[in-house]
């Protein structure tokens, strides 16, 4: 994926955007002007007129003309304002011919002549005529020519340094870059392009960096809440981070509350590590909800929702575990209990354990506080689910965490893809 328009950025030389000489050189001997005005060009008569008759067949758009023209005035050159005059007429001919190898000799020495004006976007122009030729640490360099002499263009410029950098395979670097694209957006109040997210994402996700990955999925939702975006950063972010079964099935449970599994294969994973991490019980109310909502079609994980029945009936109703639970030295029996009943949707009795299992203690505190955050979204308490959340310190569920805030923060739903 590319963040810089593949419209040629060259039209702007071709048409005209860039300063060149458009009255007829200068009388041959004529060193400067009057008073106060600039020094003229010191052009030989031979010169002069093969040169305006280029410059009247450029007017024309005669590239041929101008072309064996210009060429011929070349050749005469005996000087420095020859030379500079005649690169300025080469520069739109040569972007008119789309010819980059015209374009890069005749910036060059526009670039090197102290009298050139738009200098940045002449050097801007050449960056990305390296970059179309693979050249990419010139591109850079160019572009930082360009910075240094302040174009205006700072979106494009920040964007093509970004893709350069993605180019050399410095991710860290572009990924900078695109930062800096975005907060400019930002501070314009402009809409940030939902690509650029996605660019940022795939890159750091191939880097392996998985924290990276994490802050960018973060900034993508917070501009783009909708139900493509919570699934695929939600997919990514496990992906990237390498949860063990425990850390997966807490964010299969924000996938479920969000409202984003998405068919049969969620479903049937889902369900498969509840019931391998012992909560037959969630396995049976995911498979039911799958069928329910059509995404597991007929009988579909059939022989899973068997084995979750036979563990459940073996196991007993939920509510005859309490009175262990509460009667127990440490508050394990109470979080386990209360992972049922979360993975049943019973939140408020999830709600209930959690809490006694934090007071009895005896248990890891971040993935109580995680999946009491959990239970009491479900049950409607949005106010003390955050300060749970709030509660988890520890890595990777931290992170999980922070997800939980942020869906609570972006009005809890996930809406419809853009």
């Amino acid at each position: 994926m590319s963040i810089v328009s593949k419209a040629a950025l060259t039209a702007m030389l071709a048409l005209g955007g860039v300063a060149v000489a458009t009255a007829a050189p200068a009388a041959p001997v004529q060193k400067k002007g009057k008073e106060g005005e600039a020094p003229q060009l010191k052009v030989g008569e031979e010169f002069r007129k093969a040169a305006l008759a280029a410059q009247t067949a450029l007017q024309a758009n005669d590239l041929a003309t101008a072309d064996t023209q210009l060429t011929a005035a070349e050749a005469l050159i005996k000087n420095d304002d020859e030379k500079y005059f005649a690169a300025q007429l080469r520069l739109p001919l040569e972007a008119r011919k789309k010819n980059n190898a015209g374009m890069k000799a005749a910036i060059e020495t526009l670039l090197a002549d102290p009298r050139t004006a738009d200098k940045a976007k002449m050097a801007f122009v050449r960056g990305d005529i390296a970059r179309q030729e693979k050249d990419y640490q010139g591109a850079l360099r160019y572009f930082q020519q360009a910075q240094q002499l302040g174009y205006s263009d700072q979106e494009n410029l920040t964007l093509s340094m970004a893709q350069t950098q993605f180019d050399l395979g410095n991710s860290a670097g572009g990924v900078a870059e695109l930062e800096k694209a975005v907060q400019a957006k930002k501070a314009a109040n402009q809409p940030v392009p939902d690509a650029w997210y996605d660019l940022a994402v795939a890159k750091l996700y191939a880097a392996k960096d998985s924290a990276g990955v994490s802050k960018w999925l973060r900034l993508q939702l917070n501009d783009y809440p909708n139900a493509k975006n919570w699934r695929r950063s939600l997919l990514v972010y496990r992906d990237s981070a390498k949860l063990d079964d425990q850390g997966k099935l807490d964010l299969f449970r924000l996938m479920r509350q969000t409202k984003v599994l998405a068919d049969q294969g969620d479903y049937a994973e889902y369900a498969d590590i509840a019931y391998r991490v012992g909560l037959p019980f969630e396995t049976k109310s995911a498979i039911e909800e799958g069928r329910a909502q059509g995404k597991i079609q007929g009988s579909g994980l059939g022989q899973l929702l068997t084995d979750a029945n036979t563990s459940i009936k073996s196991e007993g109703a939920l509510s005859t575990l309490e009175g262990k639970a509460k009667a127990a030295a440490n508050g394990r029996a109470a979080a386990q209990l209360a992972d049922a009943y979360l993975g049943s949707a019973s939140y408020a009795k999830a709600v209930e354990f959690y809490k006694l299992a934090l007071q009895k203690g005896g248990v890891d505190n971040d993935t109580v506080n995680l999946r009491l955050g959990n239970a009491l979204v479900g049950a409607g308490n949005r106010a003390e689910a955050t300060a749970s959340f709030d509660a988890v310190k520890t890595q990777p569920k931290a992170e999980i965490a922070t997800f939980w805030k942020q869906w609570l923060a972006t009005s809890g739903t996930a809406t419809a893809a853009n």
